[in-house]
């Protein structure tokens, strides 16, 4: 029988090793792990944060900002601030701090602190916009939005620092981690639109007004990109949630109340 030659079926000289695969492969458990922890995690922070009593929270944050400076605007922004509280469960004094800075934006932090910038009074055109405003501040303190959020910060840099032994390691999932934290938020702000309604037409018989701030800020809205990694949903996604609460619960448009001198832009 004549010899042909052909090479082994196997090579001890040469691995299976395959370094760009098992890098793929470990570094997608480990996402999916992160992922898995901090859904878990964020799951028992939210139950645990239902069972934290009102009173502990205020206790616990009461300090956490300053006394806000008094003037004409804190104290007329205090009272309507009062006034809307009447129609959520937010149970604890709020303070309104008042910010003059040209950024039309509002806020709270833990323990009932609220803040307010000039430069969204700027934006608006009636008391019923601006009570809108802050109905959905007071409805984040109802929700506990400010608590979850820090609370959902605080696992991420515990998991990150666990799983990598690095406090600085979390930017390694940043993009990753960010579009959960995302999605998260995007629902807590379209929850706090429909109380803020809720407390609209509480307050004043109907919901004119709501969507005047998202309007104002549509027009200066350039941006074409999806908003995966947004804190806040797209405004118009948020203006047609608007109406389509309206149109549910039967809301009304009625007079509006005009913003009182003292609030008008200089």
């Amino acid at each position: 029988m004549a010899y042909q030659p052909r090479l082994p079926k196997t090579n001890p000289n040469i691995g299976r090793q395959r370094p760009l695969q098992d890098l793929l492969l470990i570094g997608s458990a480990l996402l999916a792990l992160l992922f898995l922890l901090y859904w878990l995690l964020g799951l028992a922070l939210d139950k645990a944060l239902n069972h934290l009593s009102p009173e502990l929270e205020q206790q616990w944050f009461a300090n956490f900002a300053s006394k806000p400076e008094p003037s004409p605007q804190q104290a007329y922004l205090q009272q309507l601030t009062q006034d809307l509280q009447k129609c959520s469960t937010v149970p604890y004094p709020v303070n309104v701090h008042f910010i003059d800075k040209a950024i039309a934006n509002a806020g709270v932090m833990p323990g009932g602190t609220m803040l307010v910038y000039r430069g969204l009074l700027e934006k608006l055109d009636s008391e019923n916009a601006l009570a809108f405003i802050l109905a959905h501040e007071l409805a984040h303190l109802q929700h506990r939005d400010h608590l979850r959020g820090f609370g959902r910060a605080l696992v991420l840099a515990v998991i990150t620092s666990t799983l990598t032994g690095s406090s600085g390691a979390g930017q390694i999932f940043l993009p990753a981690t960010e579009f959960g934290m995302a999605q998260h938020s995007q629902q807590r702000e379209l929850a706090a639109d429909a109380a803020a309604l809720t407390m609209l037409n509480c307050r004043y018989g109907h919901t004119g007004a709501a969507e005047v701030f998202f309007h104002a800020m549509l027009q200066l809205d350039t941006s074409k990109l999806p908003s995966w990694f947004d804190s806040h949903p797209k405004l118009q996604l948020r203006l047609d949630a608007i109406q389509q609460q309206r149109q549910q619960q039967g809301y009304s448009n009625g007079t509006l109340t005009p913003l009182p001198a003292v609030l008008m832009p200089k």
